[in-house]
């Protein structure tokens, strides 16, 4: 079996990683490994110090540059990885020109494609490769090169202005809107991906070619936006946050659900014969049954929501349940082919624990504001698409140290509790990609409101394609790359 080579590059990484020491600059001080300082470079990102990280990440680089294990193939790539790092810092702490950084990882990749490997040595080579392709997939992201239309792309034609729509690609939906002026909007839909697209177009013979716009390359991805005071709206979405994280609690202390969920009916044969005692007893022996089910997933139920309770008392309550809902079901059939009435036990006792606090019937009334809690709030979203961000991580810091972490809704809001003499002076916004990105912006002291924070969301995710060509077919225009795709207006 072959291993995969991002997995091959780390495990070999750790280990010449490890094996690196920074010597020490006096007697009592302990050498440090590059993998020692990878390890604070990765406690400074989660803290949103990126500056910090950024010197972490150099001094390992500094340490594999004078080490002879960094001078191989393999030990080429890998300091090629950690300019990778390096450069992602750089963007992130706004101090260094990323591109540089970029720039001296592929020259690495280069020389570990030339270096001679001995009998048994690893193949670099298809290592090297993946990771020239997430160099590059880094540059674009942060605009180290920012290519213009193609030269050759030609000029609108207005007798192909119009709106096209894509056929022939199964379970794939596409629109094309040509514009006079040269100006073009394009959407895809496959499953469960959308993607969309704007920019310029033109024609040459019988090429059209799309180039999409691309953010400039100093936007900003992030940006304090305006601040404003608490509001009955933010008091609202505070209260629904509230909410949120209570439903959130009791799920996870009572990941099963109690209640009745009546079962299909039983379709009996016309030609059965008529039930007779025997059907009669079943029913009832299941009722009995169910009875006991029912009052054994109650005191299950009671124990696994407990503060004390074991994870085996909620292994217990939960495989309860899922008998009682059984015995439920075989009671319900039972006395269906008995053709008597199905009777009501009940439900499992919800305990305290398990239950959500009543829905006020005035929930959508008009909130004085003297019965406002009031806060700190964060709105995170992209203005120029009427966009919001859930799930992003905020830790808001305040101006006496302390830090308070919460995440943003659907709705894209985040809160704080107020802090007497201390006001929010930092903010740290973690993305929810799973790639440990964050991002700190400092603002304007808030000990009460709402900082709205506007998001380039088109520098998160890779545009569908940079240019697209299509060879012009009668009314039709064929696009490159899609099988049988065409794109035919109405």
């Amino acid at each position: 079996m072959t291993m995969p080579r991002r997995l091959t590059l780390i495990l070999a990484g750790s280990v010449l990683l490890a094996g690196v020491q920074l010597p020490a600059q006096a007697p009592q001080q302990q050498a440090q490994t590059a993998m020692e300082l990878l390890e604070k470079a990765t406690e400074a990102k989660a803290v949103g110090d990126h500056a910090g990280a950024l010197e972490f990440y150099n001094q390992a680089a500094a340490l594999l540059a004078e080490d002879p294990a960094g001078q191989d193939g393999l030990g080429l790539v890998v300091r090629a990885d950690l300019q990778r790092d390096i450069a992602r810092a750089s963007h992130a702490a706004g101090t260094r020109d990323p591109c540089a950084a970029l720039a001296k990882g592929r020259a690495y990749l280069d020389q570990a494609r030339r270096v001679p490997s001995a009998d048994g040595d690893m193949n670099v080579g298809p290592i090297a490769d993946d990771m020239e392709q997430q160099l590059e997939s880094e540059g674009r992201r942060m605009r180290c090169v920012q290519p213009g239309p193609p030269a050759d792309m030609g000029k609108p034609d207005a007798a192909l202005a119009g709106h096209y729509y894509l056929s022939g690609v199964m379970e794939t939906g596409s629109e094309l809107l040509l514009k006079a002026d040269g100006r073009f909007e394009w959407y895809i839909s496959y499953g469960a991906v959308d993607q969309v697209a704007k920019g310029r177009w033109g024609r040459t013979g019988q090429t059209v070619t799309l180039a999409a716009d691309l953010p400039a390359g100093d936007a900003p991805l992030l940006r304090v936006d305006e601040a404003f005071p608490w509001d009955e709206m933010a008091e609202r979405r505070l209260r629904d946050a509230e909410r949120v994280r209570a439903a959130e609690a009791i799920a996870e202390r009572c990941p099963w659900t109690i209640g009745v969920a009546a079962s299909p009916s039983l379709i009996l044969a016309e030609d059965r014969p008529a039930p007779g005692p025997a059907e009669r007893a079943r029913a009832e022996q299941t009722r009995r049954a169910a009875e006991t089910a029912r009052d054994e997933a109650s005191r299950a139920a009671l124990k696994g929501a407990a503060a004390s309770a074991s994870e085996a008392d909620r292994t217990a309550a939960e495989v309860a349940m899922v008998t009682w809902y059984e015995a439920h079901y075989e009671m319900e059939q039972a006395y269906r082919a008995a053709t008597m009435p199905v009777p009501d036990i009940g439900a499992p006792v919800v305990p305290a624990e398990c239950q959500a606090a009543p829905v006020d019937a005035a929930a959508d009334a008009p909130i004085p504001p003297s019965q406002w809690r009031r806060g700190v709030g964060v709105v995170v979203g992209d203005p120029s698409r009427e966009m919001r961000l859930s799930r992003v991580g905020v830790t808001f810091v305040f101006s006496d140290g302390h830090r308070e972490t919460a995440e943003t809704s659907r709705s894209g809001w985040a809160f704080a509790s107020r802090r007497n003499g201390a006001a929010v002076e930092q903010l740290v916004l973690t993305w929810p990609d799973g790639s440990g990105r964050s991002a700190s912006l400092p603002i304007k002291p808030l000990a009460e409101g709402v900082q709205t924070v506007a998001v380039d969301t088109q520098q998160l995710v890779a545009p569908p394609f940079e240019v697209m060509r299509l060879q012009v077919q009668g009314r039709d225009l064929i696009p490159e790359n899609m099988g049988r795709g065409r794109y035919s207006r109405n």
